[in-house]
């Protein structure tokens, strides 16, 4: 089985359409969406509105529940104990709120935490950010002590995440760990959207890169009165970091 795998599409709706463009869905046959919809891009409500036309199964991210918190609802599973927002609302949380329909909330409310199928013998789990909560991650920078607690004894084949924007795939204690990278920004210093297929039957985990046109997704931000400066925002884009006061 061959599996699309997108996550992170934070409002840009450009990076969004150029991924799924690349992805060929007569060499596919899944895709799934590992969450982060609308939180700091121009377009959140479009991007939900994609994912939701076109049927991508979507695991929620932190964002997105943080988004459902800040509506006053309720998410199918909150953030870790002692997690608040901030009060009143910073402005990257904020604007996107504003963009988005009751509707928009609804289905960010009702996105499952993880998702779990079973292919050529092997066994996949997808999550957002790590199988302990959605807003813990695994990074390849560390130690197995860091992270085998997040595991939380998961003996999935292959448990594969998104949130910390960089795309990787390594051994650890007899499974694999993958992370397809970002679409809507990322954080390795490579501005181009990312995503990744995995095949089941070989074993194997494509990470894949895509080019798309950053100044149509600062043109967005501009025609929406984006929160943030849109050159800053294109240049964030194009850098592949992600400025702390942006």
């Amino acid at each position: 089985m061959r599996i699309a795998i997108i996550s992170d599409v934070h409002g840009n709706l450009t990076a969004l359409e150029a991924v799924l463009a690349d992805i060929d869905p007569e060499t596919v046959d899944a895709l799934i969406c590992l969450g982060d919809l609308a939180f700091k891009g121009p377009q959140p409500a479009e991007c939900i509105r994609r994912i939701r036309e076109l049927g991508i199964p979507c695991l929620h991210g932190n964002t997105d529940v943080a988004l459902v918190m800040a509506a006053g609802r309720k998410p199918r599973r909150p953030l870790p104990a002692g997690f608040s927002l901030p009060d009143p609302l910073p402005p990257s949380l904020a604007w996107p709120l504003a963009q988005l329909s009751d509707a928009d909330v609804e289905y960010l409310a009702g996105l499952p935490f993880s998702h779990r199928l079973e292919a050529d013998g092997q066994t996949v789990l997808f999550v957002h950010a790590s199988p302990q909560d959605a807003m813990t991650g695994i990074a390849p920078t560390m130690g197995p002590d860091e992270i085998r607690p997040l595991l939380r004894e998961e003996q999935a084949d292959w448990i594969i995440a998104g949130h910390v924007h960089q795309a990787y795939a390594f051994r650890f204690e007899g499974r694999w760990l993958a992370n397809p990278g970002a679409v809507g920004f990322s954080l390795d210093g490579d501005g181009r959207a990312a995503y990744a297929v995995l095949d089941t039957a070989r074993s194997r985990f494509e990470l894949r890169r895509v080019a798309y046109d950053v100044d149509a997704a600062v043109a967005a931000a501009r025609q929406r009165s984006f929160y943030a400066d849109p050159d800053r925002y294109g240049e964030a884009l194009r850098a592949g970091t992600w400025p702390a006061d942006l």
